[in-house]
């Protein structure tokens, strides 16, 4: 069985390793992500909180997330992830099933259609239909044909975690490795409210009543960067959907508080891994990926830069999600 399959709107692979990581491999991205945890011993970081998971752990990651993985020993670390875009879906069906998928306020409210964490997964047919995913290659039907099918076997997949949820109520989030401190989550929604202001640690601070290292620390221990490091994601993501949108990329630059687009441009490049222009060219369509050089194989799981949140391309096939 193949270990990836990657399409125009659609990357999924299948990974094991006996790596440890030095530190969380973190990033973040514009298309939602299926993680199956298989085993192995290691700590998954979803917006900020840290969890423990057990095997046979499902993950929906929606976009805007920021999420990585540690590796905590050599013992064999096993995962399936799957990313896609709406572009998946079917077009009568696309408004349905992006209505059941979580968006980042529905993670934070934890009231989601369809749940973003299921543990005990091996009491459902979920690595089966992972499996026959990936196994469409085999059936040798071309590249048109294994899209269809791969897409009717997502869609599929989200209406049976659908029902799984909807059967049970009850079902929820993994325990935390690390409880959130409330002030965490009231600085998270002014950031997430005021993405166009131009907002300093001064002025943060002085907001919740809290010392600029104390900020740091906060930000240092949930997302693993300082608060600026990710303030400037923030941003950035913000302009990157003006850009997407038609804005011009100097009104964009502007928007988010940067005065010298030179400036600007050169984060841009940093942080999400291409040009503004790259973003600018698919104003008024889909996302469909973008590439960006993922440090071929971490130098096997080695440590990545905390200051650097990549994209990831389907298209051109340079993406090897180790995450």
């Amino acid at each position: 069985m193949p270990g990836s399959l990657v399409s125009s709107c659609y990357n999924f692979s299948h990974h094991r390793s006996n790596a440890a990581t030095q530190d969380f491999l973190i990033h973040q991205h514009d298309c939602y992500e299926l993680y199956y945890y298989v085993s192995g011993d290691m700590r998954f970081l979803y917006d900020g909180t840290e969890y423990a998971l057990s095997p046979h752990t499902l993950i929906l990651v929606v976009p805007g997330v920021l999420h990585g993985i540690r590796v905590l020993s050599e013992k064999t670390y096993e995962r399936y992830t799957f990313h896609f875009t709406s572009r998946i879906f079917a077009g009568e069906r696309e408004g349905l099933l992006l209505r059941l998928l979580p968006t980042l306020d529905s993670v934070r409210k934890r009231n989601s259609f369809i749940p973003f964490f299921l543990e005990g997964c091996d009491r459902f047919p979920v690595l089966k239909k992972l499996n026959a995913i990936l196994s469409l290659p085999d059936l040798d039907i071309g590249p048109e044909n294994e899209q269809i099918l791969a897409s009717s076997l997502m869609e599929s997949l989200l209406i049976h975690l659908y029902l799984i949820n909807a059967k049970d109520a009850s079902l929820a989030a993994p325990r935390p490795a690390e409880k959130d401190p409330p002030e965490l989550a009231e600085i998270l929604d002014y950031l997430r409210r005021h993405p166009s202001e131009r907002i300093t640690l001064d002025r943060l601070s002085q907001r919740f009543y809290i010392s600029r290292s104390q900020l740091n620390n906060l930000f240092q221990r949930h997302f693993h960067t300082g608060a600026m490091g990710y303030i400037t994601l923030q941003r950035l993501s913000y302009a990157r959907k003006l850009l997407r949108s038609g804005i011009p990329a100097a009104e964009a630059a502007a928007a988010i508080g940067y005065s010298d687009y030179s400036t600007f441009y050169r984060a841009y490049l940093r942080h999400m891994g291409h040009s503004p222009a790259d973003d600018k060219s698919n104003a008024d369509t889909e996302w469909i990926g973008y590439p960006f050089d993922p440090e071929p194989a971490m130098e096997a799981y080695g440590s990545r830069s905390t200051d650097q949140f990549p994209d990831i391309s389907f298209e051109n096939n340079v993406y090897d999600p180790l995450e």
